[in-house]
């Protein structure tokens, strides 16, 4: 590259609250081809180091220009945050801006009148000042959104095939099938996901029908597995499709050659039991999920004792030393406490049996005030045949550690209680479910930004989850999600200082680009 003069096209950028420009001084030429080209064109930024490259304010499209800082507030996606917000924000803040620099305009005017009045000078002429411009509508901040996620796609390609786990967890929904539109309107009508049991999302897909098409799905991340070298998951927890009295179940087949053991999520298998009822608005409904719960699960003893034991600490110090009843120490422990710090396992198949049995004979003739049952006898009947036989499907895998620690542990009077994250069942994959709906902010959304959006938040859902599942010391409070600044983060401070100032971040692989059998698997290479 040599110099062929000045670049004389001054690009406007929008910024929070102005608008400023962007002039290039130097108009570089190609040495070989003599071909001129832009200052600051995708080609000469990528070349240049990672401190000069991120001196570049901007995200540029055809026209107009769009400040770093005003495209990080379009990427939470949550309800309501979509490009017409940021639009109409904005817009706001630089009516207002506008309206402060005219008031200062026109107070220094007016003050320059009335000395004009005294001095007796005539002649002082005031022009309006410049009009408001509106800011371009929604669509062309959808466009940078978008131009700015095709900079980074390799990197959020590597943060979701990157992503492994020991269990696993598949089950679909129809929200988000709701906002397609445009060309893909009416083709998908499930969207199945599968996660780990720390809530990262491994892959998405949109199919006709629930378990239709799922092969090729299952089939990348098998091979994906294997790429890596990583071990097959110990157990898949799904909602359908447990079991086969013929041989393998589907999922087995799908995940083949895989031997994986396949358990039925037990908050669905509950949900079955609701068929049998008159109605799920009963005042007993809720009383009888509960004891059903408690059929299936147990405490475990050593957990509740060191638990106690903790409360009891922290009466005894708000109360001067007191000894609280027992009664006293159970009646402030909280669910959440219980699920927090207190394993549960399954009591068995036999045991459980019984327990439901029991407890469906004693609640088979309960009704309201009005006189309503609860249970329907002839639905029940049905439903407890049925399902007696996926009471092995719920019971806990053997030598399967269901709960990790999250964190130090968790200081509660004179004790220090574990803090526990259960992987058992699909429940992180539900919650996943909520809050994928949200990814398109809007009612309805095309192909392409379908695809954007679940691509940019699932890689930031990964991070999330990523950040919260591994206890790292000395681990920095930031909230960075951009792949590549990270990693030049670490690499300059590894090398200037000898240690990472990010310590909790470790590099996602790189995708080869290479689809299977047409899906959005990517195979994985370690570097």
């Amino acid at each position: 590259m040599h110099h062929s003069g000045i670049y004389p096209k001054v690009r406007e950028v929008i910024d929070l609250d102005s608008r400023y420009y962007l002039v290039g001084g130097d108009y570089p030429r190609c040495s070989k081809c003599m071909i001129p080209v832009c200052p600051w064109s995708a080609d000469l930024l990528v070349q240049l180091d990672p401190a000069h490259r991120n001196r570049f304010p901007v995200v540029l499209t055809a026209q107009l220009a769009l400040d770093r800082k005003c495209v990080t507030m379009l990427k939470p996606r949550t309800v309501g945050n979509s490009s017409s917000y940021l639009q109409q924000a904005l817009e706001e803040v630089h009516s207002e801006e506008w309206a402060r620099h005219t008031i200062e305009y026109l107070a220094d005017c007016e003050l320059h009148k009335k000395r004009s009045t005294i001095t007796q000078s005539d002649g002082a002429v005031y022009t309006c000042p410049p009009r408001f411009r509106p800011l371009p509508l929604a669509q062309w901040f959808e466009t940078v959104h978008a131009n700015e996620i095709l900079g980074h796609l390799e990197e959020m390609k590597g943060i979701i095939t990157s992503t492994y786990g020991r269990i696993l967890k598949l089950d679909s929904t129809k929200k988000i099938t709701k906002k397609l539109a445009g060309a893909i309107a009416d083709t998908a009508t499930w969207m199945t996901n599968v996660s780990n049991e720390c809530g990262e999302v491994l892959n998405c897909v949109l199919t006709t029908g629930e378990g239709a098409g799922l092969e090729d799905l299952c089939q990348g991340i098998v091979k994906r597995y294997q790429d890596a070298g990583e071990p097959e998951p110990e157990v898949i927890y799904v909602d359908r499709d447990c079991c086969n009295d013929t041989g393998l179940t589907p999922v087995q087949v799908w995940f083949r050659p895989w031997k994986t053991l396949v358990k039925l999520d037990i908050f669905h298998y509950m949900r079955r039991f609701t068929t049998g009822l008159t109605t799920e608005h009963h005042p007993l409904y809720g009383t009888f999920c509960s004891k059903m719960s408690s059929c299936i699960f147990e405490w475990d003893k050593d957990d509740i004792s060191h638990l106690k034991e903790a409360k009891t600490s922290e009466l005894k110090k708000l109360h001067a030393g007191q000894t609280p009843s027992e009664a006293q120490v159970l009646a402030i422990i909280s669910s959440s406490e219980l699920a927090k710090h207190c394993r549960r396992r399954t009591r068995g198949i036999e045991e459980s049996r019984a327990l439901i049995q029991d407890l469906l004979n004693s609640m088979w003739e309960l009704t309201d005030t009005s006189g309503l049952r609860l249970i329907n006898p002839e639905s029940m009947t049905r439903v407890w045949e049925v399902q007696q036989k996926h009471l092995p499907c719920i019971q806990d895998p053997p030598g399967v550690e269901l709960y990790t620690k999250v964190g130090s542990g968790l200081q509660k009077g004179s004790k220090v209680l574990d803090t526990l994250r259960c992987g058992r069942g699909s429940s992180s994959v539900e919650s996943f479910h909520r809050h994928q709906n949200t990814f398109i902010s809007g009612w309805r959304s095309n192909a392409m930004h379908t695809q954007m959006y679940m691509l940019e938040r699932s890689s930031r859902w990964n991070m999330n989850r990523a950040h919260a599942a591994v206890y790292v010391s000395g681990a920095s409070q930031t909230r960075i999600y951009n792949v590549r600044l990270k990693t030049n983060l670490n690499v300059l401070s590894q090398r200037v200082l000898g240690c990472a100032l990010l310590p909790e971040f470790i590099p996602p692989g790189k995708p080869t680009g290479k689809s299977h059998n047409g899906n959005s698997q990517r195979k994985l290479l370690y570097t």
